[in-house]
C-alpha cells in the first residue's frame, strides 16, 4: 500500500496545532508540522512530536477492562458498557440522578463533538453534577474578565511595545501561538525589534531571559504588587487621563482605596523592592502599546480572581483594552444543536453553587473540590457514582489524600482514558479511549477539523462511547446520527459552516476581532463601560475593588502554622515535554526530564542543611513526599517550587483543598507553607 498524508490538528493539549501525519499499511510513519495552519504554521511542541510514540506506547490501553477481586481483566465492549449502564441506572433509581458525577479533562474543551455528546447524556441522565479540571485552571481569568469589561481579553503581544509576562511561561507552554516552539521563536523575534519585557515571576523562568526588568514577588502577592504599580501611576499622574474618563467607571474610588497601598506596604508585603516596582510602572506607561499576558501562576492562589482584576484594571488605566498590541477581545465561534425534543434541565444545582455562586453560575459546573469536600463531610456521600472522562483528579486536584478518600466512598466508578492512570486504578471498570490521531474530532480556536488517521480498533472516540452508553441507557433518540460527519455537521450548522465546508479549510476558520468595538459599542457590564468598581462584584457580595487578601495560608496570615512550616511553597510550573501528569511513561519524552526536582535557593538550602542533589523530605500539615534538591540562584529565599503531576512525589499530598478563593473556589496551590530536611 502507497504512502498517504492525513491533515490533522495535534490533540495532545489545547492548543491543536496543524499536523501532517504519515501513514502506510494503517500505521503511522511520521508526523510533521502543518505549515498552512492558521495559528502553529508548522511548528510542533516535543509532545507533538512524539505523537507517533504516544500512539504505540506498549502500556496503551487496547480493551475494555472490569475490575473483579482486585485484578483487572480485559472484557469486550459490550460487556463493559453493560455493567455502567446497569450500574447508573441502579443508582439513579436508589439515590436520584444528582448522585452521578462527571469529571472531564482539559482538553476535552476542545473536542466538540465529544463534549456536546457527554452534555447530551448527562441532561437526559438528570445530573447537575459535571466538573471538570476547570475547578482549577482558566476560570479565574474568565470572572476577572466578566466582572471588569464583561468579557475575556487576551494580550496582542505580536503588536504590543512592551509587555508583562506575569505568571506566565510560553517557552515551556506555548501560550502564545499554539506550541511553545513557535511562542519561543515570536518573542525572541518580539524582543530583537525593540519590544520591553517585564517578566513577574519569583522563579526565574526560561523566559526571563528577555526581561529588561525582573520583579520576584513572593508568591500569592501579585495583587498587591499591581495595586502598588497603580499607585505609582496615579500618584505621578502616568494613567491615561483621557481614557479613564471616555471609558472606566469608578477611578475616584479605585483611587480612594490606593491609599491604603503606599510603596512602602507594598514592598513589605511583596518584598519587591520599592524603586522595581517604580521602574516598572513607569515603563508600563510609557510605553504603549502594551499587553499583559498572564498565566496559571496567578490562578492557584486563595486571591486569584481580585489578583487577576487588579492587572485588568492596570490594562485598563494605562489606556491598553480594546486596542491594537493592548489586550484585545476574541470573537470565539460557539457550536450547538437545536434538539428536536426538550430535555428537563437537571434538578437542583451543581455542588458549590452555595459556596462558590458566580463560578458555578457562569459555566454551569459543579466546583470539583467543593464535591470532594461534600463527599467526606458525612458518612453518606451525595455521589455514589462517578465517571472520569480524559481526565486525572488523581493527581491534580489539591490535597491528593483526601481525593483518594472520597474516591473509596463511591460505589462505582468508570474512567475512560489512554493508559491505566492512577484515577483509573480506583474504577471499576475502564474504558480505551482513541488517541487523536485514531479519531475525527473538531476545535473552535480556530475553527478545525481533526482527521483520523489511523484505526483505533477497540480504542473509541470519546463521542462514540457516549452515544453507545446512551443507547444502553435508553436514549436512542437523542443520539441518532449515523456517523461523526453527521454530528458534526449539525452542530457546525449553529455557526454558520458545513462539515463539507470545513473539509476545505485544513488550515483552519478564525474569526477575527476588531480592536475598538467595545470603545465604539460600550462594554458589556452594568455600565456599559469598564468596571474598575465592579457592580457585578459588589451584588453578589463580593469586594467591588481588587482589594488584596494575603493567601488564606502563609508567613502573615497564619503564623502559627509559619512557625511550623516557615517555607513559602509554589508549585506546578509547566515543563515542555509533559502535560500536567501524562506522558512520564513515554521514554523519548521521560529521558528529557526523568525525575522531579525540588527547587531551592542556597540561602534557604543552607539553613536546611540540603546541599545539591540530596534527597529532602517535604512537608506541610496534609503530608510528606520525597525528591532530590536542586539548588538554585534562580528562586526566591524561603521559597521552594515543586513539580507537579508526578505519581511517586505528588506535590498535591501537600496541598489544601479547603481553603479557596472565596469567588472562583480556587485552592493555594502555589501560595501555601511548607518544611525541608535532608532525608
Amino acid at each position: 500500500m502507497m504512502e498517504t498524508v492525513v491533515t490533522t490538528y495535534c490533540g495532545i493539549c489545547e492548543k491543536t496545532c496543524g499536523m501532517q501525519v504519515t501513514v502506510k499499511d494503517n500505521a503511522v510513519q511520521k508526523v510533521e508540522g502543518f505549515k498552512e495552519h492558521l495559528r502553529s504554521r508548522g511548528d510542533l511542541c516535543v509532545k507533538g512530536r512524539a505523537a507517533k510514540d504516544i500512539l504505540y506506547a506498549p502500556d496503551r490501553l487496547k480493551t475494555p477492562l472490569k475490575k473483579v477481586d482486585g485484578k483487572w481483566i480485559a472484557v469486550s465492549w459490550d460487556e463493559a458498557l453493560g455493567i455502567i449502564s446497569r450500574k447508573l441506572a441502579a443508582v439513579k433509581a436508589q439515590y436520584g440522578a444528582n448522585s452521578l458525577a462527571v469529571y472531564h479533562g482539559q482538553t476535552y474543551l476542545k473536542n466538540c463533538v465529544a463534549m456536546f455528546s457527554m452534555k447530551r447524556f448527562l441532561s437526559r441522565y438528570g445530573t447537575a453534577n459535571l466538573c471538570s479540571a476547570a475547578s482549577e485552571c482558566f476560570i479565574p481569568q474568565l470572572l476577572s474578565g466578566i466582572t471588569t469589561f464583561g468579557s475575556l481579553p487576551m494580550a496582542d503581544v505580536k503588536n504590543s511595545r512592551c509587555v508583562i509576562i506575569w505568571g506566565a511561561n510560553p517557552f515551556a507552554s506555548g501560550s502564545l501561538e499554539g506550541c511553545n516552539t513557535r511562542s519561543m521563536r515570536l518573542l525572541k523575534e518580539l524582543k530583537e525589534k525593540g519590544v520591553r519585557f517585564i517578566v513577574v515571576d519569583p522563579r526565574t523562568p526560561d523566559v526571563a531571559q528577555l526581561a529588561d526588568i525582573h520583579l520576584q514577588p513572593r508568591p500569592g502577592t501579585d495583587g498587591a504588587l499591581a495595586l502598588g504599580m497603580m499607585r505609582v501611576l496615579v500618584d505621578e499622574n502616568l494613567y491615561d487621563r483621557d481614557y479613564v474618563e471616555k471609558h472606566t467607571a469608578g477611578f475616584d474610588r479605585l483611587k480612594e482605596m490606593l491609599r491604603d497601598y503606599d510603596l512602602e506596604k507594598i514592598e513589605k508585603i511583596t518584598m519587591v523592592p520599592r524603586s522595581a516596582i517604580e521602574q516598572a510602572a513607569r515603563l508600563f506607561a510609557a510605553v504603549k502599546p502594551a499587553s499583559i499576558m498572564n498565566g496559571n501562576g496567578l490562578e492557584h492562589h486563595t486571591n486569584t480572581v481580585q489578583t487577576i482584576r487588579a492587572l485588568s484594571i492596570l490594562l485598563s488605566i494605562t489606556g491598553n483594552i480594546d486596542v491594537l498590541g493592548g489586550n484585545t477581545f476574541l470573537s470565539p465561534i460557539f457550536l450547538s444543536m437545536e434538539d428536536a425534543e426538550d430535555i428537563p434541565a437537571p434538578a437542583g444545582s451543581p455542588i458549590g453553587m452555595e459556596e462558590h455562586p458566580m463560578f458555578v453560575s457562569m459555566i454551569n459546573q459543579a466546583q470539583a473540590l467543593v464535591v470532594i469536600e461534600k463527599m467526606l463531610a458525612t458518612d453518606e456521600s451525595p455521589i455514589k457514582a462517578m465517571i472520569v472522562a480524559g481526565g486525572a483528579p488523581i493527581p491534580e486536584l489539591a490535597n491528593t489524600g483526601r481525593v483518594k478518600e472520597a474516591f473509596q466512598k463511591l460505589e462505582f466508578m468508570a474512567v475512560i482514558d489512554q493508559f491505566l492512570t492512577e484515577t483509573a486504578e480506583y474504577a471499576d471498570v475502564v474504558l480505551p479511549a482513541a488517541f487523536f490521531l485514531e479519531r475525527d474530532e473538531i476545535a473552535t480556536m480556530p475553527l478545525n477539523l481533526q482527521n483520523r488517521a489511523v484505526d483505533g480498533g477497540q480504542c473509541w472516540p470519546d463521542w462514540k462511547i457516549w452515544w453507545e452508553l446512551g443507547k444502553r441507557m435508553g436514549y436512542e433518540k437523542h443520539f441518532p446520527w449515523s456517523g461523526f460527519a453527521e454530528a458534526a455537521d449539525l452542530l457546525l450548522q449553529s455557526a454558520g459552516y458545513s462539515y463539507e465546508e470545513l473539509k476545505k479549510h485544513p488550515e483552519g476558520i478564525m474569526e477575527k476581532a476588531v480592536p475598538g468595538k467595545f470603545l465604539e459599542n460600550g462594554f458589556y457590564t452594568f455600565s456599559g463601560k469598564i468596571e474598575l468598581y465592579s457592580q457585578s462584584l459588589a451584588s453578589n457580595g463580593y469586594d467591588p475593588l481588587p482589594v488584596y487578601r494575603e493567601p488564606m495560608e502563609s508567613i502573615v496570615s497564619t503564623p502559627g502554622v509559619a512557625r511550623e512550616y516557615p517555607l513559602t511553597m509554589t508549585t506546578g510550573a509547566r515543563q515542555p515535554m509533559y502535560l500536567h501528569s501524562q506522558h512520564r511513561n513515554i521514554p523519548s519524552l521521560n529521558k528529557l526530564l526523568p525525575a522531579p526536582w525540588l527547587e531551592i535557593n542556597p540561602q534557604t538550602a543552607r539553613e536546611c542543611g540540603i546541599y545539591d542533589g540530596d534527597t529532602a523530605i517535604v512537608e506541610s500539615p496534609r503530608g510528606s513526599i520525597s525528591m532530590k534538591a536542586r539548588v538554585t540562584e534562580g528562586i526566591l529565599p524561603e521559597v521552594v517550587h515543586l513539580p507537579h503531576g508526578w505519581r511517586h512525589a505528588d506535590c498535591n499530598l501537600l496541598t489544601d483543598h479547603a481553603q479557596r478563593d472565596p469567588i472562583s473556589g480556587f485552592p493555594g496551590l502555589k501560595s501555601s507553607l511548607c518544611r525541608v530536611r535532608k532525608a
